[in-house]
């Protein structure tokens, strides 16, 4: 009887490994722009008409009780004009877009445009949703 002489493969199959990769890959891909968006839950008002605004945009939110969160994070009023004046003095070319939760008081988002006007900002925006008819 002869006997065969056993060898050790010593290779490792990577193409499970590259599949799971590219797998997850296509889900950051699919889920960032999930994540970039505010974390803040507004409801914000409809409408039936809607512009897009293109560019590098300031966001802020304003929530149902008044506070308001720059980059998803909760700023009071005083420091909110030294954040925005910043802003402004990098890119003044820049628009603030304003997400009020639909039952925000008019003069929360009225003090916030005011701040904004004097920390150096034109270009305002009011973020809504369109309205499905």
């Amino acid at each position: 009887m002869k006997r065969k002489k056993m060898k050790l493969m010593a290779e490792i199959n990577i193409t499970p490994f590259t599949d799971v990769v590219l797998v997850l890959l296509v889900i950051f891909m699919v889920t960032t722009p999930l994540i970039i968006q505010s974390g803040i839950k507004v409801k914000l008002p409809k409408t039936t008409t809607a512009d897009i605004e293109e560019g590098r945009n300031v966001m802020l939110t304003i929530d149902r009780e008044g506070y308001v969160y720059m980059e998803s994070k909760k700023i009071d009023l005083t420091s909110l004009k030294s954040k925005l004046s910043e802003k402004a003095a990098y890119n003044p070319e820049s628009s603030l877009i304003i997400s009020g939760d639909a039952e925000v008081r008019y003069d929360y988002v009225i003090k916030v445009l005011d701040v904004a006007k004097q920390a150096g900002f034109k270009r305002f925006a009011l973020a809504t949703e369109i309205k499905k008819q």
